[in-house]
């Protein structure tokens, strides 16, 4: 007997179907074998790292406890395919009621560290709390806000009859500052949140101080709450990304553009001050940084990270920073990393080890009862051994579902290396890439790539990723100049690791130009590729100072990018400047449509995932294969000299 038949709690389905009624059931069971963010859902083992479950909730509860609210950092280290991002989606399941999850993953851009991190908090933070009406920051603000509001009524000697039932209305539940604040009357619901405005300000004033940014921030997440038109709540969400606001839109809101004095890092780093202070107010947060392996591709990005993280924990209280690593990484990371940022960071520790047999094949039944399938019905005991005897999670889930597709599909299993010998190539692949990235020095041939098989595979795997690219690219809020920049870098650097290839932007002295990545290849052709997806002003200038760029570079090529999601240019300078460029005999505007976007996505979501070894495959290989399949393409072509 399975040991779920006497815990069906642990799994959703306990009625147990034939294997192969196909008009009853068509997914494979075992075909997910990653989590790719913490909000996701997957059939879960919940005894499996228990003790290092318990272990991550301690840290959250201690720092909830600590009257300074300080900051603390833990190394969950565990090899690929081990589950760490697993163990943290059961984490953030259970703690998302009353924490924030905030999941980063691997920046890309060494200028842009800070507001990378900061905008994938603000993609987070608007994931749905499950089983409720409201956003993870609503949540956070909703309590904050009242908690500060309930305590300043209760300092005042005399508070009128208003404030006490905002006292007691709020008391009841946080969430009626929502839904209770003046209902459909809408001058008392004003004059309500002229009153949290108020004393919120003068509360953070003088609590936090009245210096820097931070008021004004508050007063836009003030405002974002206040709102109940969504055109006005939209203005304000620009505003808090950074995102330069129109004149008519500036008015409507009294705030100002701020951005281009503080510039983009300044910011997200005060906006992302300013959440860790009002999360005292409500619970500590828990930021999750994953995929950071792929670092040790960009050095000079490794070791900008390691100082925005110093600063974080410097500016952000009442957070739980949690770093997924390899082992081996995190030693090669430390050793790279000041002194002050390791302390940080590794101040905890846990560790998942490689489950039993045992515990994998319980990873298996879970899969399968949730599927309402059987699995002693589904494999036969020889085809069981063979499936649980994998190195990983991951290498398990990946067997089951090729021997599911066998029995379901006829599908035949997927042949492994042809050879011992062609497995240590691989792992000879991997152990050069991992010691020339230490050492630097090291040099051994490698027998040559055999293609047989690979295109099929990365091919499958484009697909997939653009499936997901399809289904997000409506609901992406955020398009950053700074994040398609660093993504172009990260993939430029891949795929020209073969060819003598500089990559890097270009600059204009002081001057500011759009976030771009010159590419000079080894026959000494040079392209310069600029991403503008902001509006207003900032545009203009930008795009001024990138043609007088292009004019005092007659032989480098210049190709401006704005993703067409975003609104219309109609000013009239800007509109001249954009025809300017169009016109030289060296640049070019291209609007990134979706068909452009998903690829290009795709392609960085490859080439990341086998980085971070979140794909079982040689990067070399795959380049050899990205380039062939899609030799088109604009950015593949930015490595050849007659682009």
């Amino acid at each position: 007997m399975s040991r779920y038949d006497s815990d069906p709690s642990k799994c959703s389905k306990t009625d147990l179907l034939g294997p192969w009624k196909k008009e009853e059931y068509t997914v494979n069971p075992f075909g997910t074998s990653r989590v790719d963010s913490p909000f996701q859902k997957h059939a879960d083992v919940k005894s499996l790292f228990s003790e290092q479950f318990l272990r991550l909730k301690a840290l959250v509860q201690e720092i909830a406890a600590d009257p300074n609210h300080q900051s603390r950092g833990v190394v969950l280290a565990g090899n690929p395919g081990s589950g760490k991002t697993h163990l943290i989606m059961r984490f953030a399941g259970e703690m998302i009621n009353a924490n924030r999850i905030l999941f980063i993953r691997q920046p890309n851009n060494p200028d842009a560290v800070f507001y990378h991190v900061y905008a994938r908090m603000l993609e987070s933070l608007v994931e749905r709390v499950p089983g409720t009406d409201y956003t993870q920051i609503q949540y956070l603000l909703a309590k904050s806000f009242s908690s500060i509001i309930i305590n300043e009524i209760r300092k005042l000697e005399k508070p009128s009859e208003t404030m006490r039932s905002m006292d007691a209305l709020l008391s009841q539940s946080y969430l009626n500052i929502y839904r209770g604040l003046g209902g459909s009357d809408t001058e008392i619901r004003r004059k309500n949140w002229r009153f949290i405005e108020k004393r919120t300000l003068e509360w953070w004033g003088n609590t936090h101080g009245f210096g820097g940014e931070g008021s004004a921030i508050v007063k836009a997440l003030i405002k974002y709450c206040s709102y109940s038109d969504i055109g006005r709540r939209e203005i304000i969400r620009k505003w808090l990304t950074g995102s330069e606001l129109s004149e008519t839109e500036l008015r409507s809101t009294g705030f100002e553009n701020r951005v281009d004095t503080m510039g983009l890092e300044g910011f997200a780093v005060e906006a992302i001050r300013v959440l860790g202070k009002l999360s005292i107010e409500d619970e500590p947060l828990i930021v999750v940084f994953d995929q950071l392996e792929g670092l040790k591709y960009n050095e000079e990005l490794l070791i900008n990270f390691g100082e925005a993280v110093k600063e974080l924990f410097t500016h952000i209280p009442n957070t739980l920073m949690i770093f997924n690593l390899f082992p081996e990484r995190w030693e090669a990371y430390a050793a790279i990393f000041d002194p002050s940022v390791v302390e940080r960071i590794s101040q905890n520790s846990v560790f998942l080890n490689t489950p039993s047999r045992n515990e994998m094949r319980e990873v298996l039944e879970c899969r399968a009862k949730e599927a309402a399938l059987d699995l002693t019905t589904l494999f036969t005991p020889d085809e069981l051994a063979k499936i649980v005897n994998g190195e990983s999670i991951r290498t398990v889930l990946n067997n089951a579902s090729d021997y599911y597709r066998l029995k379901k599909d006829n599908i035949p299993l997927p042949q492994p290396l042809s050879s011992f010998k062609d497995r240590i190539l691989v792992e000879i692949r991997q152990l050069k890439e991992e010691i020339s990235w230490i050492k630097k020095h090291l040099d051994f041939s490698i027998p040559a790539f055999q293609e047989t098989g690979q295109s099929e595979k990365i091919s499958k795997l484009l697909e997939n990723y653009a499936t997901s690219a399809e289904n997000e690219y409506e609901e992406i809020l955020l398009i950053s100049d700074a994040d398609d920049a660093g993504k172009l870098q990260v993939m430029l650097r891949a795929l020209g690791k073969s060819t003598q290839l500089k990559v890097g932007p270009m600059k204009k002295g002081h001057k500011a130009v759009p976030e771009n990545v010159m590419v000079r290849t080894g026959r000494g052709k040079t392209t310069v590729t600029g991403f503008l997806h902001i509006r207003g002003n900032a545009f203009t200038s930008r795009l001024k100072n990138f043609n007088e760029l292009a004019e005092s570079h007659p032989y480098t090529f210049f190709q401006l990018i704005r993703d067409e999601r975003q609104e219309k240019i109609t000013a009239k300078v800007a509109v001249q400047e954009i025809n300017r460029l169009k016109n030289r005999g060296n640049g070019v505007v291209v609007s990134m449509d979706r068909d452009n976007r998903v690829l290009f996505e795709s392609l960085y979501r490859l080439i990341t995932d086998i980085q971070n070894r979140d794909i079982d495959m040689d990067l070399h290989d795959a380049v050899k294969v990205i380039k062939k399949l899609h030799q088109d393409y604009w950015l593949i072509r930015l490595l050849e000299d007659d682009y």
